[in-house]
Parts: C-alpha cells; structure tokens; sequence
C-alpha cells in the first residue's frame, strides 16, 4: 500500500529526512518513533504529498507521488499534530464540508458523519462551533475527517496525545477497526502503550534517519537486550483508571434502569 524509497528533505542547509525507506502493507500498522525533531513529522507530510521530497519516491496503493500528487492525496487521510479546524463552523458542517470536497454523496456523508460522531461520543456537541471545543474533542473531529473518506492509507501524527484514556482506547479500537477493512496506518507517536497496542512494525528515528524497521520482536533480538526475567505483573494505572470508569457507568446505568 505504501512504498517510500531513499525519501529525503532538505530545508535550505538543514537535512529534516535521510535516505528513509520503509514498506506499509494493506491493514499493516507502522508507528514511528523519536524525539522531537527525528523527521517524523516531515516523513508524514512526504507521504500525504504534502511536501515535495528533495530526493526519493513515495508510492501510495501503486500511484506515484511525483504522477498523480492528487490522486495520492485522495487515497491519503492525513491527520496532523495540530488540528486545523475552522473554528466558527460546528462540528457537524465541518465535517459535511470535507466530505464535500471528497465526493462523497450527501446521504452517504451525513450517514457517516453521524456514525463517527457517536463512535467519539460528540453526537451532543455535533452542532456547537468548534471554536468552543477542548484540544481532546478537536482531536477527535481531526481523526474524524482524517477517515470520514475511507481512505487506503493513513497517516496520523499523535492521534491521541490529548485524549483521556478511555477515549484514547476508543480511538485504538477505531484505528484496528480500520486496519481489519484493510486500511494501512502510520503513525507518530511518544506513547509507548500505543505503539505497542497498535504497531505490526516500529520504525526508530534519529536525526531525520530510521535506525531500525521492524517488527517489536525483531527489535528486541536487534537491541541486544536480554530478556527479563519473568515476573508476576501488577495492573497498570490505566487499568486501574478504565475498571473504576467503567463499574460507575455500570452503576449508573444499573440506578436509571
């Protein structure tokens, strides 16, 4: 699905990206992790046609970058670290607005638009101006429009560095859902829980360089690193978090009925 050979880009005497090369599979996940400033983000954009590499190829579901930027881009939802919105629209036409410009049909967007919405449980803030929203809620309406088209690839740069943990779980859901359909993922990323819950591969960055490609396996065997002994784990505090969420919606719910 995605094919990206030597990409590189230069900003005047600064090299952002090296010589990257790296393969993405249909319903194949890629997360890519460094520090900031590794070339993440530039790689992102390289691949959405966003940006014009200084040297390499990207290839999206057997179309050219460089060929066709716009077919690419149609094919592509790219969610950036900063969201964009158009803050005097609500929720709602924003979204009907995008749909627009991908040529969805009117009942199909509208259909979709509400699926996602409940899916991200906005449905009640469907029609407030996006102005009014929390960083967590336009985050959510990002990856929103990022796949309200259903694209082959996507390309999400910290998806879910805003959410609360049960939604950042929704989301996680959301995105396998999409990898099940065949949808092919990369993603940015500082969170290790998510790199582990969503990655087939993990591609470390460093100084606008990958310095592995594979899978957390191959990674492990390539680090050097022995292999702890085994130990009875404790729950996580996100664990902790999501059951005691979870037994009050369950007592509320339990009380109202």
């Amino acid at each position: 699905m995605l094919e990206v050979d030597g990409l590189a880009k230069r900003y005047g005497d600064v090299l952002a990206l090296k010589d990257l090369t790296v393969r993405v599979e249909e319903g194949q996940c890629l997360v890519l992790l460094g520090r900031n400033g590794a070339g993440k983000t530039t790689a992102l954009r390289c691949m959405a046609g966003v940006l014009v590499p200084s040297a390499g190829t990207v290839v999206v579901d057997g179309i050219d970058a460089a060929d066709d930027p716009a077919a690419v881009r149609a094919r592509v939802g790219l969610m950036p670290e900063v969201p964009g919105l158009y803050e005097r629209m609500s929720a709602r036409a924003y979204l009907d607005h995008f749909g627009a410009i991908y040529d969805i049909d009117p009942a199909t967007r509208r259909r979709r638009i509400d699926e996602l919405l409940e899916t991200f449980e906005l449905s009640d803030a469907g029609d407030r101006w996006l102005g009014t929203f929390s960083k967590g809620m336009r985050q959510k309406v990002a990856l929103i429009r990022a796949t309200l088209h259903r694209p082959r690839l996507v390309l999400a740069d910290e998806p879910t560095s805003a959410l609360d943990p049960d939604s950042a779980r929704r989301a996680w859901i959301y995105l396998k859902d999409l990898q099940k359909e065949g949808c092919a993922l990369v993603i940015c990323t500082h969170s290790m829980e998510e790199a582990e819950h969503l990655a087939g591969d993990v591609g470390i960055m460093s100084g606008g360089r990958a310095l592995a490609v594979g899978s957390l396996v191959e990674l492990r065997r390539r680090s050097g690193l022995k292999t702890r002994q085994e130990v009875r784990e404790l729950p996580t505090l996100q664990d902790i978090y999501l059951a005691i969420v979870g037994n009050h919606h369950e007592l509320a719910e339990t009380r109202s009925a």
